[in-house]
């Protein structure tokens, strides 16, 4: 994950870096310069961030299709300096005329909703932290779907599809230069531990559990110990 910050005092600019259980160089340099501009009229202050909402809205609207029904872009607010959750006192999209209040998470997921209205508002982001510290947004690919114990192989094989679709739409142009997605990594709550009953069909380490899609040949179900709560791609690095 790499995360950057402005070169004004207390402004945070939010590049979009996608944070994988594991990601190619080629990724990274990828989105590391594709970033949310700010606002120019941005609050000089060391605990608010001023993003403009067409930069979230133009990603958000590449995979608003049935095909990336089941993956959605996340948004975290992170600190720049240890990538740790940024604790968030507020967050709101406004326009000239309205001022909207926007859901987010204790472990720093924003709730961005995909509006066509408000792109054409030309809406801003205000996120008011519960810190002094300084703080970048983190965009990741992830599950929509709710998962049980036993996960079933046609699930894994369209979460990567899903996935390495949705990696290249984002890319766009630059596809070409994005690797494959092999696999999914699925993950439990951080104070928890996720393991695999049929354990030789995939890695774990605390709460994640890797699986490619060659782990897959003569199985119909994986079992974990527990309910994962998402998923996430799994790109191989050389």
């Amino acid at each position: 994950m790499k995360l950057f910050k402005s070169k004004k005092k207390g402004a945070v600019v939010a590049p979009f870096c996608f944070a994988f259980a594991c990601v190619s160089v080629v990724t990274t340099a990828l989105f590391a310069s594709d970033s949310i501009a700010m606002n120019k009229n941005a609050m000089d202050s060391e605990s608010t961030m001023v993003l403009n909402y067409d930069g979230f809205f133009d990603r958000i609207e590449k995979l608003d299709d049935p095909e990336f029904m089941d993956v959605k872009l996340a948004f975290y607010l992170k600190r720049l300096k240890d990538g740790s959750t940024c604790p968030i006192k507020s967050v709101n999209l406004k326009t000239k005329l309205k001022n909207k209040s926007v859901y987010f998470l204790d472990n720093g997921e924003v709730i961005l909703p995909y509006d066509k209205q408000l792109d054409l508002d030309k809406a801003h982001v205000v996120i008011e932290k519960n810190t002094f510290d300084e703080c970048g947004l983190d965009m990741r690919l992830e599950s929509t779907k709710l998962f049980n114990k036993e996960v079933s192989v046609e699930d894994i094989n369209q979460l990567t599809k899903s996935f390495d679709g949705a990696l290249k739409e984002l890319a766009g142009m630059m596809s070409f230069l994005t690797p494959d997605v092999v696999g999914v990594t699925f993950v439990s709550s951080e104070s928890s531990i996720l393991s695999l009953v049929n354990s030789k069909l995939g890695k774990c380490n605390d709460n994640r559990c890797t699986i490619t899609i060659k782990d897959l040949v003569n199985t119909e179900v994986i079992l974990f110990n527990q309910k994962p709560d998402k998923a996430i791609p799994f790109i191989k690095t050389k």
